[in-house]
């Protein structure tokens, strides 16, 4: 009895074969519930019997355990660190892409705005690399794991139950179950985020405010269309909504982080704009820093960096949640960002979904995508240049299209193919990113031609600045520039819009020529960049004072008082201080020896009467707002330390005889201090310290942590004393 062999009935299995390699309950359906959820319906598939021996031929079988061959000796040579060696010699010799600048913007003939690459390669010449099966990971085509991913591909085709094995070991891995009990202990601590409360997902859906005040927050999020970033498909996060609310539980946690966040950032839009605690109906918003934390909470607890979908959009969100509370600029936002680009490249949102093999990506995913992208390329120009950093992202490797002009309505999630762009007549809700990108890119390339390592030639200059105005004399007239006096019947967001893009402009020109300030002074030749930088700094503090006025109370934009001071500050503090420079270079320059006396230009003093001018409001606007805003109180010390000077310079030169071309001095000026500081007597007479001059000491001044001490009145008098004292080169 003991030799009898006992035969196993051969019945046909309950389960498909990725079910039962992963011993997942399985509904037997074809695909079964498990392997939809999971996004894996073609690998679906039933043993027709309990003998699941694969039965193919000699040569087959023989090529598909060659191939397992080699690829467990590509793994085993990668748990070696050989990855990491030959990463390091590549690093060492790099390969630089040659369809090259992504941020070069033009019409096509569609209508639309897109991402121009360089011609002398075919379009293919980007096609390497690919987007990870398992996980939504990206990796360039040399990289060992997108080699092993194509050895899987390869035996898919000869042996599709094979590849169960490798989705079911990788699932695992990604998904976090081979961790040990140490390292699940301690997921709740993370680089970024730092140490988390180690709440489970049922702890954090408990504090979920009642749904009717979720309704709430989600509809003012999505109404608000002129603030938050066109990076969530209003329709598709309608029917996730729904699904969430009916099993909570049953949503991925990165979604439950999604949800947060944007329930955070509606939470921030009611605090900064003055509304009280509770929404017109009576309902508690709760507070929006408890919201931002459960969104930390839940972006650790679901794996962030590792999570297929939804994790980039939510971290966005979630840092502009942040950004729009704080009062002034924040070194960490910058730093969050640079995470944001880091996983974005990592899952392949740099490259354009039509030329990213193995991609699945739906056309709504796809054009999302490019939504997504363009908008970290916005965030990241802004960013970088306030710190006087480079750019964090490797533009050479990156080819995403702009997104097409369409509306949300234009593409569902179910839809095919995405219809034609609509042309740029039509106004939709993504059509000021599409216009502002042209702006951003030509701002992002002044930035590269200003900080380039190699001084580049002043002719090159004077045609970017062409270029600069060629770009925003072809933007659609509804985003150009238009009095508010003219404006009566336009609703705030198209004001607003209107100002962000022609701000933009005017500190790319102001970024591009404020070197001429102090550079080159008495030579004619760079002139017109000199008064090309005024012009445009005077004409932002211009649009600051125009904005100002239509922020008081009855003021047309009354209600987004929050969003002018918001969108002016940055740029409205460079141009001050830039006039500034000037008012006081001008003023050195007329205090100088008779004999040493410089030619001046008929008009100067005109010219420096509206100089003097055009500080006034901007000096009031900050001492006003000094009172909670660390950027403002600088800013309003070093503009009254000019007018003080002014003054003082004006007093003095009454009792002497006035150079020639300083006539507008003597004109009375209000002012808004009396303090008069001495003359410039005790300032150098030196010109040659103003030569070199580092303005990214300026753009990155309110990064500093030691940001209370900066003095930018002590900025100005070291540029104009030339102290060579100091390395400002």
């Amino acid at each position: 009895m003991g030799d009898a062999r006992v035969e196993k009935r051969n019945r046909p299995p309950k389960s498909c074969e990725p079910c039962r390699i992963r011993k997942l309950k399985c509904n037997r359906a074809l695909p079964c519930d498990t392997c939809t959820k999971r996004g894996k319906d073609s690998l679906c598939q039933y043993a027709p019997n309990a003998d699941r021996t694969d039965r193919r031929n000699t040569k087959g079988g023989t090529m598909s355990e060659r191939l397992k061959s080699l690829e467990d000796l590509i793994s085993s040579l990668a748990a070696k660190g050989v990855s990491a060696d030959s990463a390091m010699a590549s690093a060492s010799t790099p390969e630089h892409s040659t369809t090259g600048q992504t941020q070069m913007l033009k019409d096509s003939d569609a209508g639309s705005v897109t991402h121009s690459a360089s011609t002398d390669d075919p379009p293919q010449a980007l096609s390497g690399g690919s987007l990870n099966s398992v996980q939504a990971s990206y990796v360039d085509s040399s990289h060992w794991s997108s080699i092993l991913e194509n050895i899987r591909e390869i035996r898919e085709q000869l042996s599709p139950s094979d590849v169960h094995e490798q989705v079911s070991a990788a699932d695992s891995s990604t998904n976090g179950t081979d961790l040990t009990p140490g390292e699940e202990a301690h997921s709740n601590t993370d680089l970024v985020f730092g140490q988390t409360e180690a709440l489970g997902l049922q702890d954090i859906l408990g504090s979920l405010p009642p749904r009717h005040v979720c309704d709430s927050l989600v509809s003012h999020y999505f109404r608000a269309k002129h603030t938050i970033m066109p990076i969530v498909h209003p329709f598709k996060f309608q029917q996730e909504y729904e699904s969430f609310w009916d099993a909570p539980a049953n949503m991925p946690t990165i979604w439950v982080a999604l949800l947060f966040a944007i329930l955070g950032m509606a939470a921030s839009l009611y605090e900064i704009s003055g509304m009280n605690d509770r929404s017109s109906s009576g309902r508690l918003i709760p507070p929006a820093k408890s919201l931002s934390k459960r969104t930390e909470q839940c972006l650790v607890l679901g794996r962030y960096a590792d999570a297929d979908q939804y994790s980039v959009e939510a971290l966005i969100i979630h840092m502009h949640s942040c950004y729009v509370r704080s009062k002034d600029s924040d070194v960490n936002l910058w730093m969050l960002m640079g995470v944001i680009i880091r996983l974005a490249i990592r899952k392949g949102y740099h490259r354009d979904p039509t030329k990213l093999p193995g991609s699945n990506l739906s056309p709504l995913e796809g054009e999302m995508r490019r939504r997504v992208w363009v908008s970290i390329f916005q965030i990241d120009a802004l960013m970088s240049f306030q710190m006087g950093l480079p750019s964090m992202i490797p533009s050479d490797d990156c080819d995403t299209e702009l997104p097409k002009n369409l509306e949300y309505s234009d593409f569902y999630p179910d839809i095919t193919v995405l219809p034609p762009p609509r042309p740029l007549s039509d106004h939709t809700s993504i059509l000021y990113t599409i216009v502002k990108a042209r702006i951003m890119s030509m701002f992002k390339m002044v930035v590269g031609h200003t900080r380039s390592l190699a001084p580049p030639p002043y002719e090159g200059t004077i045609a970017l600045d062409s270029e600069l105005r060629i770009a925003y004399a072809g933007l659609p007239d509804g985003f150009k520039y238009k009095p508010l006096s003219q404006s009566i019947i336009d609703s705030a967001g198209t004001i607003l819009n209107r100002t962000t893009i022609e701000m933009l402009h005017l500190k790319s020109i102001i970024v591009l020529h404020r070197k001429y300030i102090t550079a080159y002074r008495h030579d004619s030749l760079y002139d017109p960049s000199r008064r090309a930088c005024l012009e445009a700094a005077v004409t932002v503090l211009d649009r600051q004072a125009e904005l100002y006025q239509a922020t008081q109370a009855g003021g047309q934009l009354h209600d987004e008082r929050w969003m002018v001071t918001a969108l002016t500050t940055t740029d409205a503090i460079l141009a001050a201080m830039v006039v500034c420079l000037e008012l006081t270079i001008r003023m050195r320059e007329a205090n100088l020896p008779r004999e040493q006396d410089l030619p001046m230009v008929k008009g100067d003093g005109e010219d420096f009467a509206r100089y003097f001018a055009a500080i006034q409001t901007p000096h009031q606007i900050w001492s006003e707002a000094s009172k909670y805003s660390t950027e403002a109180r600088i800013a309003a010390h070093a503009l009254g330390s000019t007018i003080e000077r002014v003054h003082a310079y004006r007093d003095t030169q009454a009792q002497y005889s006035v150079p020639q071309g300083l006539q507008g001095l003597l004109h009375p000026l209000d002012s808004a201090s009396q303090v008069r500081s001495p003359p410039l007597d005790h300032m150098p007479r030196a010109t040659d310290g103003m030569e070199f001059i580092d303005w990214g000491l300026l753009d990155n001044q309110f990064q500093d942590p030691l940001g209370e001490d900066l003095d930018l009145n002590s900025w100005i008098l070291d540029i104009v004393g030339g102290s060579n004292s100091m390395d400002l080169s």
